[in-house]
């Protein structure tokens, strides 16, 4: 007789438009379909999670599986248990911040969702039986290249470039503006559509930021407001021809995966987590390995490891060779989109998990 399968308790930040929280509502919307799931959204580290932990506790025992979807430092909420622990991360440099390494320590399983995620853990000390890859994934009923397209540009002729990511160091979102800006002259029919709001950053200045770049075609570039719906941004990435990302480091890079999906041919740096889906297809930005010197967490001794440094003139290379050689870049995309939306489902990541659990959850052999 076929046992039933062990349930899962999930604690993680259910609501929002961020990156944890899509990775979030996708993965665990996708696990239950598989196993039982028991969700315990929070706010920040506000909400039920304890009371929870213990009412599942007196219903299963030791027979639950718990799974933090946080950053590192927040995986205390593991602490008390019940069964085997899974902390879910995503970090973008090669040093993991000092105040992770105890809470990840304590835990059973870290799961990341990449190769390179998951070297990282390992370099930092966590032994390598201990850190597994579950992948992230999308929505391909939405992310796909049919579908209606945004009107909020109009049906001009100019070909869009596209970035979506707050405005930050580790994006590269000033060097992408300033590498559009010196390769396109004004009256070549190409725009740049930066998505970039940062909420996180109390110094966040959109105008002070473009006058210190010296914008010399202002006209040709527009920036967007945070998006109301995951549909509007699906219909976004249907109204561009490209979308370019020289980022540094990522985690993952969800809106990177998500244009791919739509069928958009991308610009992205080659390196980090994006490395496992960027494919053949991608056009792979040139790079090479810099200190991080503007630090965005603390460490003990000041090392806050390394990410890339994008290649400016090979950026403005690549944006140019997709600009003029449009209809190749077009049907480079739409190939990413067809292996994208088969291989990297929300479901798949759930199946990938759930043989992990079963594994973790199943009973020692007498």
């Amino acid at each position: 007789m076929k046992l039933p399968k062990v349930p899962v308790h999930a604690i993680a930040w259910f609501q929002g438009r961020y990156g944890y929280n899509t990775h979030t509502r996708g993965f665990f919307e996708a696990l239950a379909k598989r196993r039982p799931v028991f969700g315990s959204p929070l706010i920040g580290l506000e909400g039920p999670w304890q009371e929870d932990q213990n009412q599942l506790a007196e219903l299963y025992g030791q027979d639950l599986v718990s799974i933090a979807l946080l950053y590192g430092s927040l995986m205390d909420v593991l602490a008390t248990a019940p069964g085997p622990k899974v902390a879910y991360t995503v970090w973008e440099s090669t040093r993991i911040p000092a105040d992770w390494q105890k809470p990840l320590g304590a835990t059973d399983r870290i799961w990341v969702p990449s190769t390179w995620g998951r070297q990282v853990m390992i370099d930092n000390g966590f032994p390598a039986r201990q850190v597994d890859v579950v992948p992230e994934g999308i929505d391909a009923t939405l992310f796909c290249p049919d579908g209606p397209k945004t009107d909020a540009f109009g049906d001009g002729p100019e070909f869009r470039f596209l970035n979506i990511g707050r405005y930050e160091d580790r994006k590269g979102t000033r060097l992408l503006i300033e590498a559009f800006d010196a390769e396109f002259g004004p009256d070549e029919p190409v725009k740049l559509l930066v998505a970039c709001h940062n909420s996180h950053d109390k110094d966040y200045d959109l105008p002070a930021i473009l006058r210190s770049i010296g914008i010399r075609h202002s006209h040709k570039l527009a920036f967007i407001p945070p998006f109301k719906s995951f549909e509007l941004v699906a219909r976004l990435y249907r109204a561009c021809d490209a979308f370019v990302s020289p980022f540094r480091a990522e985690g993952w890079g969800l809106p990177l995966i998500e244009a791919m999906a739509c069928g958009l041919p991308v610009i992205a740096t080659d390196y980090s987590a994006p490395r496992d889906f960027l494919g053949a297809e991608s056009y792979r930005l040139k790079n090479h390995m810099v200190a991080i010197d503007k630090p965005y967490f603390e460490t003990i001794d000041g090392d806050y490891g390394v990410w890339a440094e994008p290649d400016r003139d090979h950026l403005r290379v690549l944006m140019r060779t997709v600009y003029e050689n449009r209809e190749q870049a077009r049907r480079r995309g739409l190939q990413a989109s067809e292996r994208i939306r088969r291989t990297f489902s929300w479901d798949r990541a759930a199946a990938i998990a759930d043989d992990l659990i079963a594994t973790i959850s199943a009973p020692p052999i007498a």
